[in-house]
């Protein structure tokens, strides 16, 4: 499965924190974090969901949204 994440505050500079954040999630295959576009693409499997992926997020410090 596949989720895209809208990202508030997303910078240069804390796009690491986030991909990291990600990634820290079990199920979590992969993260990929835009930072021109503000947005994350995570491909997960059935051990995460959207909730645990924007959880996530907030847990770094950032607002993030499912698109």
């Amino acid at each position: 499965m596949r989720a895209f994440l809208k990202i508030e505050g997303l910078t240069d500079d804390n796009s690491v924190a986030v991909t990291s954040a990600l990634n820290a999630v079990e199920g979590v295959v992969d993260a990929e974090v835009s930072v021109e576009d503000a947005m994350a693409s995570v491909l997960y499997d059935v051990r995460a969901d959207v909730a645990a992926l924007v959880a996530a997020v907030k847990r770094a410090g950032y607002d993030a949204r499912a698109l």
